[in-house]
């Protein structure tokens, strides 16, 4: 099954275009996730890819969050001073949050170290294990069959055994301590990073509260321009200090200073401090940024993917075997294949009528385009003649194959119940095989009749005697008979 599963990842890696990897790589740890439960993969390896798919649900959500940032300040620019201004510092916001999400993602991915060393001390030590399961398996039946002069060998199995486990015995004791060293490390480190990531979020929810209070009810105007910037500065200065100064448990903002010098980098807009970050930033739902953690399969589990397909304008130079574009899976007709309609019934859209008879007479015969004829109005059958002129089958006949007789209908007439036919009894039909059966020896004990060499010879003298009379030439010189005459409408001479 995961050789199927890696088989299915090979062929959907030719397929998906190779500007997303992040579809790609996802979809990789979807079917490895499928393929644990059909196969005999170690709970250790489990965790492992279970804590990659949260990993790497954590780097989908850092990339939407960002995602959200360009298109929230991209329709601010075009607003009036007010929405420009505090949609700008939520944009920042949602950057950040996005970015947060991205450090959890790659903690949390580097957290699963201690049960990689685990699973990669367990795989050294299992042919070892299997074969101290393999003397013990020959142990437990010798001892529980108890055959005679198996004595030695039991002692020789035991003897062996103890060996074996005594030079496990190292190893064994340190697969014991890397458990409990990858329960405590990774668990720490990422409840380390969990609690990082809340505090700081903790952080952020604070700064949004005077960036959204800036924002007025109604649209400022000349008499009463908007007059929000500064606090809106002043709460993005505060919040990248408490930000660049974290200290766990730490999650209060430090004291806003209410007249900040908005020229500061700070309190700068975040179309200028960011403006690398947002020309990078894509929100195309057919593509994705190249995503934040690498897809890393367990040993042995999945095989390598291949390289990805050439894009589809890529031109070929001379002299090299062409390639198959990749297929987009967008541009596929996925809609259901019409129904043919009947030549009798016409198109879908045409009302229902009354079926048009045809005439079979001036139809082609199967045997002229090997495709049957439909039937008529008078139901099927042949291009001419009568079904009523072919002879029933004759009374005599064997019994078909419901049990009656050659001479009785297998339908029953209409309204009338099948109970209320006659059937034939068991000593009846009996009966009735009996006779067919001795019918048939006496045909096949009837000797054929053949004639003797002396008959043959007497039967060909007679038809040449009988030659020479009807001629009219004998050497007797008899005169034929008036029956030995040729007939009357042959001409005489």
């Amino acid at each position: 099954m995961p050789g199927f599963l890696s088989s299915i990842a090979d062929k959907v890696s030719g397929v998906l275009p190779a500007h997303d990897p992040h579809t790609l790589d996802s979809f990789q740890h979807s079917l490895r996730s499928l393929g644990q439960a059909y196969s005999t993969t170690t709970p250790v390896q489990r965790i492992i890819t279970i804590e990659k798919g949260v990993a790497l649900d954590l780097d989908s959500l850092s990339r939407d969050a960002k995602s959200q940032s360009k298109e929230l300040y991209t329709w601010g620019q075009s607003e009036d001073p007010d929405l420009k201004d505090v949609t700008d510092r939520l944009a920042y916001l949602n950057f950040v949050q996005g970015s947060l999400a991205s450090s959890l993602a790659v903690k949390l991915d580097a957290a699963r170290t201690p049960f990689k060393n685990l699973r990669d001390a367990e795989a050294a030590i299992t042919p070892r294990r299997n074969l101290r399961a393999g003397i013990q398996l020959q142990i437990t039946r010798i001892e529980s069959d108890q055959p005679r002069g198996m004595e030695k060998r039991l002692a020789e199995l035991k003897e062996q055994l103890r060996k074996v486990k005594l030079e496990d015995q190292p190893q064994e004791t340190e697969i014991a301590l890397l458990k409990r060293q990858a329960v405590r490390e990774s668990e720490q480190h990422k409840w380390e990073a969990i609690r990082e990531f809340g505090e700081k979020l903790v952080l952020l929810s604070q700064a949004a509260t005077p960036m959204i209070s800036a924002l007025p009810t109604f649209p400022p105007t000349a008499d009463k321009p908007y007059a929000g910037g500064q606090a809106t500065g002043a709460a993005r200065a505060s919040l990248q200090r408490a930000l660049d100064n974290y200290k766990t448990g730490h999650i209060n903002l430090p004291p806003q200073t209410a007249g900040s010098d908005l020229s500061r980098s700070d309190t700068r807009s975040f179309g200028e401090t960011h403006a690398r970050e947002l020309s990078s930033i894509t929100s195309d739902v057919s593509t994705s940024l190249q995503p934040g953690l690498p897809v890393t399969p367990p040993p042995g589990d999945a095989k390598e993917l291949p390289a990805a397909a050439p894009p589809a304008h890529a031109a070929t130079s001379p002299g090299s075997n062409p390639q198959s574009p990749p297929i987009d899976p967008f541009s596929l007709n996925l809609s259901p294949a019409p129904i043919p309609t009947s030549p009798t019934i016409g198109s879908i859209s045409d009302p229902i009528t009354a079926p048009t008879p045809i005439h079979t007479s001036s139809l082609p015969t199967v045997a002229e385009t090997g495709v049957p004829v439909s039937a008529g109005a008078s139901g099927p059958g042949p291009a001419s003649g009568s079904l009523h002129d072919i002879r029933a089958a004759s009374s005599k006949a064997g019994p078909r194959s419901g049990g009656l007789p050659g001479n009785e209908s297998s339908v029953p007439a209409y309204g009338v119940a099948g109970g209320s036919q006659k059937f034939e009894s068991a000593s009846e039909e009996k009966k009735r095989l009996q006779a067919y059966s001795e019918a048939a020896q006496h045909h096949e004990a009837t000797p054929a009749a053949y004639e003797t060499a002396e008959e043959e010879k007497k039967r060909r003298e007679r038809e040449e005697r009988e030659r020479v009379f009807g001629a009219g030439g004998s050497g007797s010189g008899k005169k034929p008979a008036d029956d030995d005459l040729p007939p009357s409408y042959q001409d005489e001479f």
